[in-house]
C-alpha cells in the first residue's frame, strides 16, 4: 500500500483507548476517516465524534465501501477474525492493525521514541511528550490516556520526533522501530496471548533488537524483568546499543556503566520531591514532582535521562515535572460530593493496584480510604491470583466487583471471591452485582472518606455511577 493513493481510512473498534487518537492522527494528516464500535460510549469516543462525522454503531461490511484500508484494534482479530468487515477487507488485502498502521504511515520519516513495559507507559509517555513540546522539539504523540494539556490521547506536532506509547499485546510493538526505547519494568501479564514469563520476554527481547539509528535504550534497573530480558539479550548485543539506566535501590538488580541513583528525599501529600545523580551522565540535582507515588518518580528518572541524551534544558524538566497532573484515568479525581472525593484509576494489574493504593495514602494518609476493584478479565485474574496477597493493604475497605471478561469466552473457574480470600485484607468484600456496590458505598460511606475505582472495562462507568449515587437524598 501506498500512503499516497490512501483517501478514506476506515476504523473498527474506533473507541479504544489508542486507536481513536490514530484516527484523529488520521485525519489531520488529510484522510477521509470514518469508524464503527460495537460499544458507542467509550471513554475516548467523545472528541473522535466532534471531529469524525461518519461513526456507525456495530459491524458490516457496507462500511467499507468506497474505503481503501480497514484499520482494526488488535483485540478485534484476537477474539474473532470472522467479522464481516475483516473478512471484506483481507479479501480486498487493505488489512491493518492500528499499530501497523501508526509504524508504517505516521512514523515515517520520524524520529521515533518508544515507552514501553508493564506499568507506567502512559504517564511517562505524557512526561515525555510535555517536556519535548516545552522544549520547542513540536513533538507527535501518541498515547493510550488522555492529557489535559492536549485534551486528548494524541498530539500533532511539524517536528521530526514522535514519541509513541508501546504496548507488547498482540505483540503489537513489533510494528515499530524506534531510535529510543524507555523500558520502565516488565512483569507478566496478558495471560490470555502470553503463555508463560518466557513469551513476553521474547517478545521484549524482539521488541529491543527493532532498535535502529542512535540505538539507545534507558531502563529501570530495579525490575527483574529487565534483569531477565538482559540475560536473554546477551552481553554481545548489548554492547551494540547504547544502555542507560536508573535505580531506586541500594542495590540494583540491572548493573550498568552508565546510572543514575534517585533519592526521594521528602514527600508531602501530592508532592514528591527527589533527586538523581550520576557522575557518567553529568546528573547532579533536585526535583520536584507534583504527583504521588514512588513508582511515579521511576517513570520520571527515565524521562530525565531521556532529556538529557536530546540536550533538553534543566529548568524545562524542572518546570513540566512541577507542572504535570497526571494523565486521565490515573488517580484522576472525578468530583466531590457531601464531603466523599471519588477517584477513577485504570490499574488492573496486581502491581499497579498496589502503588495505586500506596501513592493515594500519600495524599490522603488520615482518609479513609474504599478501593473499589473491578478485575480485568478471567484469564488474568487467574493466572496472576497469588499476586493479590497483600495488595489492598493500603486501603481500610475493600470491595471486588464483578470481573470484567475482556477478550476471554471462559471464566477458568474464578471469581472476585478467590481474590479477597487471597489478599488476606481484613475487611475486603465480593459483591458480585454493580447495585449491590452502589447501595453499599451509599449506605456505609461518609464525609472525608475516599473511593477509588479501578479496572480496565466498564469501572470509569462505575465511578461515575457512584459520585451520582452518594449525592441520592
Amino acid at each position: 500500500m501506498n500512503i499516497t493513493k490512501l483517501k478514506h481510512v476506515h476504523f473498527m473498534g474506533i473507541g479504544g483507548s489508542a486507536i481513536s487518537g490514530v484516527a484523529l492522527m488520521c485525519q489531520e494528516e488529510g484522510f477521509t476517516v470514518s469508524g464503527c464500535d460495537l460499544d458507542t460510549d467509550t471513554a475516548y469516543l467523545g472528541k473522535v465524534k466532534k471531529s469524525i462525522k461518519r461513526i456507525f454503531s456495530g459491524h458490516d461490511k457496507n462500511h467499507l465501501i468506497n474505503a481503501d484500508l480497514l484499520v482494526v484494534s488488535p483485540s478485534v482479530l484476537f477474539r474473532n477474525e470472522n467479522h464481516p468487515e475483516v473478512m471484506e477487507a483481507n479479501k480486498r488485502k487493505i488489512l491493518l492493525t492500528w499499530e501497523e498502521f501508526l509504524g508504517k504511515y505516521l512514523h515515517k520519516k520520524k524520529q521515533v521514541i518508544c515507552i514501553a513495559g508493564t506499568h507506567g507507559k502512559s504517564t511517562t509517555t505524557a512526561m515525555s511528550g510535555l517536556l519535548f513540546e516545552k522544549a520547542n522539539f513540536d513533538p507527535s504523540v501518541i498515547i493510550g490516556a488522555k492529557v489535559k494539556e492536549w485534551e486528548g490521547n494524541f498530539r500533532m506536532g511539524a517536528g521530526d520526533v514522535f514519541i509513541t506509547e508501546a504496548d507488547e499485546f498482540f505483540d503489537n510493538f513489533l510494528h515499530y522501530y524506534p531510535e529510543v526505547i524507555i523500558l520502565n519494568n516488565i512483569e507478566f501479564d496478558h495471560p490470555d496471548y502470553f503463555k508463560s514469563e518466557k513469551d513476553i520476554l521474547r517478545s521484549f527481547e524482539k521488541f529491543v533488537k527493532h532498535l535502529v539509528g542512535k540505538k539507545i535504550l534507558i531502563v529501570n534497573q530495579d525490575s527483574i524483568g529487565i534483569k531477565r530480558l538482559f540475560a536473554l539479550l546477551g552481553s554481545r548485543f548489548l554492547k551494540t546499543i547504547s544502555v542507560y539506566g536508573y535505580s531506586l535501590e541500594q542495590n540494583p538488580k540491572v548493573k550498568l556503566q552508565f546510572s543514575a541513583k534517585v533519592t526521594i528525599n521528602r514527600k508531602i501529600s501530592q508532592d514528591t520531591f527527589f533527586s538523581i545523580k550520576s557522575d557518567k551522565l553529568h546528573l547532579s540535582d533536585d526535583y520536584h514532582l507534583s504527583i504521588p507515588g514512588e513508582y511515579n518518580v521511576a517513570n520520571a528518572s527515565g524521562v530525565i535521562i531521556l532529556s538529557k541524551l536530546f540536550e533538553i534544558k534543566n529548568n524545562n524538566i524542572k518546570s513540566v515535572l512541577k507542572n504535570f497532573r497526571g494523565v486521565g484515568r490515573r488517580l484522576e479525581l472525578i468530583g466531590e460530593k457531601n464531603g466523599i472525593k471519588v477517584f477513577d484509576d485504570y490499574a488492573h494489574h496486581p502491581t499497579a493496584i498496589k502503588v495505586t493504593l500506596e501513592a493515594l495514602r500519600q495524599k490522603y494518609f488520615k482518609n479513609r480510604i474504599w478501593a473499589v476493584v473491578e478485575l480485568h478479565s478471567y484469564s488474568r485474574t487467574k493466572a496472576l491470583l497469588n499476586n493479590y496477597k497483600g495488595v489492598f493493604e493500603e486501603a481500610d475497605k475493600v470491595i471486588v466487583g464483578p470481573i470484567f471478561k475482556a477478550r476471554d469466552n471462559k471464566s477458568f473457574g474464578v471469581t472476585g471471591k478467590d481474590v479477597v480470600n487471597k489478599s488476606g485484607h481484613k475487611d475486603a468484600i465480593y459483591l458480585e452485582d454493580l447495585e449491590i456496590i452502589l447501595g453499599t458505598l451509599k449506605n456505609n460511606s461518609k464525609k472525608g472518606d475516599i473511593i477509588i475505582v479501578m479496572g480496565a472495562g466498564s469501572s470509569y462507568k462505575w465511578a461515575r455511577e457512584i459520585l451520582a449515587k452518594i449525592t441520592e437524598s
